[in-house]
């Protein structure tokens, strides 16, 4: 077995693989533990004195120990404290991977087919006939709705009010990659809260199947993807765009690492074999900006067998690392002296705010102060976007673009800007 030093990429990438693809609690029970305790979103296993509590909601699965509160962590953690090294670790891991545990036996009572209740069922949810909300508070025009793109993708869900009426939530539905349903969200205009009297939004997500998402038609012939935050920024750039040949992918809030797999999964689904063009059309803000890098670095540790990415946030600057299988100094001296030559290149002022790319023995760091770039306001989203068509550039032969609102956070505002300056034409076709 290489030693780290050698190719410490290629150890981090064994590392992600046995967290990601272990059976943390099957290889428990391999171990001698026994589950005792079970909820939702965690699992308890004891032996003898011991106790750890797996939080299997997460990805990849985390643990900690209840009798010792520094050994917590991922899969691989739990086995190095256990190991005699480092590399007989890694070969613990590996062949942890490689078995077949038992599935953990719970005493769950089986719930009756009779009893069950579809989300449709409990919810109201029907096709949508009210759009009054999607219309008048969110300006999206009809055949934006019945457009190729979103017709039949959005739904109505009908509650019952005290007196009788109906009042008609907008469902905005989270697909799987078969086409599935598997949660809504549902919207409407904000409520005054009968306890404290104050005024609030209503969204309601309706089950814990918080990493599916929202799309628009996958049937469409798709010139390129739109990553946006939310439903309403999809139909809004489609809108504002002029309709184009595009398949929408709404993130619905925070990114995390199993929002992203479903992304990549769905951006193979409408691009096949030839990639499509992704364009990411994030909200113009901090968290936007974070999660422009999180997509983009995903994406190149997925495409690249050269590369792997890695990103450290500590508000406001993100690091990203470069790290480098072939260990070339020649590679990432070439990387670093182009992206270094692109951002002195750039608009006037860029070099103020876009610090150097650094090249180290071992690696490549580029530190970006988010916060810094985004006070710039109008300037920002120039500096921003061609920062990030330098990384494109460079590790992703242009699949990537960024695509901010022109002058407002997001798209649905910029709808409504728009559509409240009679004055004022759509943003052409980018």
């Amino acid at each position: 077995m290489k030693n780290y030093s050698e190719d410490p990429l290629h150890y981090k990438q064994l590392i992600a693989q046995i967290n990601e693809e272990v059976n943390f609690s099957g290889y428990l029970i391999s171990q001698g533990y026994q589950l005792s305790k079970k909820s939702t979103g965690s699992q308890e296993f004891r032996k003898d004195d011991k106790r750890i509590v797996l939080q299997v909601k997460r990805q990849p699965v985390t643990y900690f120990n209840r009798n010792n509160s520094s050994d917590k962590g991922r899969f691989f953690k739990f086995i190095h404290t256990r190991s005699l090294n480092f590399y007989e670790a890694i070969k613990s891991g590996l062949d942890a991977i490689e078995r077949t545990y038992p599935t953990v036996n719970t005493p769950t009572p089986q719930k009756s087919t009779k009893n069950f209740i579809s989300l449709e069922e409990r919810y109201n949810i029907q096709p949508l006939t009210k759009s009054v909300y999607l219309t008048e508070e969110r300006h999206v025009s009809q055949l934006t709705l019945q457009s190729e793109a979103f017709k039949d993708r959005i739904f109505n869900a009908f509650h019952v009010n005290d007196n009788q009426g109906r009042i008609a939530n907008i469902a905005l539905p989270k697909y799987a990659t078969d086409g599935g349903i598997k949660n809504y969200t549902l919207y409407n205009r904000p409520y005054r809260d009968r306890k404290d009297g104050k005024m609030k939004k209503f969204r309601l997500f309706l089950n814990e199947r918080y990493e599916y998402l929202f799309v628009s038609n996958p049937e469409v012939e798709a010139e390129k993807v739109v990553c946006v935050e939310s439903g309403f920024d999809a139909m809004a750039y489609h809108e504002l765009h002029g309709h184009p040949n595009a398949f929408y992918i709404s993130m619905s809030g925070h990114i995390d690492s199993r929002k992203l797999e479903q992304f990549f999964q769905w951006n193979k689904v409408v691009s096949g074999p030839t990639p499509l063009p992704i364009h990411l059309a994030l909200d113009h803000d901090i968290e936007g900006m974070r999660y422009d890098l999180m997509v983009l670095s995903s994406y190149v540790n997925r495409r690249s067998d050269s590369v792997f990415m890695e990103l450290d946030w500590k508000r406001p600057i993100m690091q990203l690392k470069l790290n480098y299988q072939s260990k070339s100094l020649i590679a990432m001296e070439r990387d670093a002296d182009f992206i270094n030559r692109q951002i002195g290149s750039g608009p006037e002022g860029m070099t103020q705010v876009f610090d150097k790319v650094i090249c180290f023995k071992d690696k490549v760091i580029w530190e970006l102060n988010l916060e810094q770039i985004h006070q710039l306001q109008e300037a920002s989203r120039t500096f921003w976007q061609r920062g990030m068509d330098i990384l494109s550039q460079c590790f992703l032969k242009d699949v990537l673009k960024i695509d901010k609102s022109p002058t407002h956070k997001d798209w649905n505002d910029e709808l409504i800007s728009v559509k409240k300056k009679s004055d004022c034409r759509l943003v052409q076709p980018w």
